[in-house]
This record gives C-alpha cells, structure tokens and sequence, in this order.
C-alpha cells in the first residue's frame, strides 16, 4: 500500500502536471483528472508530441521500489499478448523526501465496464468479451512471475476467520493448495469493453487458484445477473475446494475493508450474506 510521511502530504494535482511538462505532453484545456480508490492515484488524459492519445498515471511513495510500485514495468515485460492490456509507453520518477512515479499508458479505445470497482447494473457487453476475459485469465495463470511477487501471503490468509468468525466453527482448512499469476484486484473498473482490456497491474502476483474470478464474483453481487453470469464462465473454477477458498478470501477482504471505506461498506452486506451458503457447500 502507498502511503506518504505524515510530515509530507503528496500534492498529486501539482505532480500530475510536472509529469506532463517532464514526458513532452499535452494535456487537454480544463482537463478533468480521476482519483484512484483511497486517492493514492491521479489519472487523466494527455497527447504525445506527435499527437498519439495517452493516460497518464501519478502516485508517490516515501520512497521508489516494492510491489507496486515495480509492478507494472514487471507486467510490461513478463506478460505476454495473450492478456489483453494496454501497452506501457514511458515511465519518469522523481523527488526525494517524497517520491513520485509517473506512468504514460497508451489511451484504450473502449471504456471501463463500471465507473466504480463494484456493479450497480448488470454488465453489457459485446457478445464474445466473456469469453476473451476467460481466454486472457487462463493465459495469465500460465506466465512465470519473479520470486517473492505475491498478492499476499499464506500467512494472511490463515487469519481470514479473524473478519469471518463461521470458517473456524466450520473447520475449513485455509491452506492455499495451488498458487497461480493472478491480476490481483480484477474488479470491474478494471476492465473496458469493445475491445476488452485489463488495466491496473501494479500489485499482480501469485494469488491462491480462482482468487481473480472470485474478485469478479463479489464485486458484482449487487447486480445478480452479472454474478450468475460470471458463476456460469468460471464454473470450473469457482466449483472447487481452491476456488471456494478464494471467494472465502476475497469476502474476508471486503469485510475488513468496509471499516475503512465507503466502497467496501456498500458491499460488505452482499457478502455477508453470501457467506453462509459458500460454507456450507466448502463443508460438505
């Protein structure tokens, strides 16, 4: 997680625009920028000199290096044309006390499926956007990642029942059987339709096996047509001891988290109820 000394707040807007002015670019007049969730980000669209479309990414940090902030020149590099994304154009770093790292996205022709990590609606997509989508996470499962990048730990997921007390009355077992390469927090702002695009890969890593499905799954509880459809693609997945592991674990992180932040309070609820049923089927 980024986090910044509580001596020294980040100024993201000035950043942002030293970015802009350090890469060559032009931003559009009155450009409208967007916060990424808990606002350790600023986004928003630029042009290269020559005019190609760009997406300029800022965030800080007290100091370069660590998963996320490695993450996504890790991805440029390791990940192959099978997984849908768009392609890293420059990356410039700067500052000291307080760090900053600017990252140059090439502009993605579609849009983003969900204006927030969670649904409101039901999706609507192109007819084979469901299919690509499971195309692209079985591609992902199969690229090597360096040593030590982890989405989390096994450590952390023995203290899941801290957030749902029900796992340790039902003796399920916590141990993560099958570690694959995961995105890591595929909700549905992370995902654009017509074409399908996966974006945000600074904290991918090994996840346990089904873990980005079952991201998917509970984001989309407050839309059941969505979560039926995303259940039917990834049924495989979803419909075992690992994958019911993985939706235990990403329910645990909405329950955490809805003590933080507005977001995970609104699905915190859908969760909870959810969770009876999936215990009862991980326990037979």
């Amino acid at each position: 997680m980024i986090s910044s000394s509580p001596e020294k707040t980040p100024d993201l807007g000035q950043a942002w625009h030293h970015a802009v002015a350090a890469l060559d670019l032009v931003a559009p007049p009155g450009v409208t920028l967007h916060r990424g969730v808990g606002g350790r980000t600023l986004s928003g669209p630029v042009a290269t000199a020559e005019g190609s479309p760009g997406w300029l990414r800022v965030t800080s940090a007290p100091k370069p290096g660590g998963k996320v902030w490695e993450g996504a020149a890790l991805a440029a590099e390791l990940i192959g044309d099978g997984v849908p994304r768009p392609r890293l154009l420059a990356e410039h770093t700067w500052g000291e006390e307080l760090v900053f790292q600017a990252l140059l996205w090439e502009r993605l022709p579609g849009t983003v499926v969900s204006a927030t990590p969670d649904l409101t609606a039901p999706v609507k997509v192109e007819p084979g956007w469901w299919g690509g989508l499971r195309q692209a996470l079985d591609a992902l499962q199969k690229v090597p990642r360096p040593e030590g990048r982890q989405v989390f730990t096994q450590a952390f997921v023995h203290r899941i029942p801290n957030h749902i007390p029900e796992i340790a009355e039902t003796g399920v077992d916590t141990t993560v059987r099958r570690w694959v390469t995961a995105h890591g927090d595929l909700h549905w702002a992370n995902l654009t339709d017509n074409p399908l695009s996966i974006i945000d890969w600074e904290g991918w890593g090994a996840a346990p096996a089904g873990y980005d499905a079952a991201v998917l799954h509970a984001y989309a509880l407050p839309a059941p047509e969505t979560a039926v459809k995303v259940r039917s693609v990834f049924a495989d997945v979803l419909d075992t001891d690992d994958g019911r592991l993985a939706q235990l674990i990403i329910c645990a992180e909405i329950i955490q988290a809805s003590e933080r932040d507005e977001l995970h309070a609104r699905l915190a609820p859908y969760v909870r109820r959810f969770v009876p049923g999936l215990l009862a089927s991980t326990s037979q």
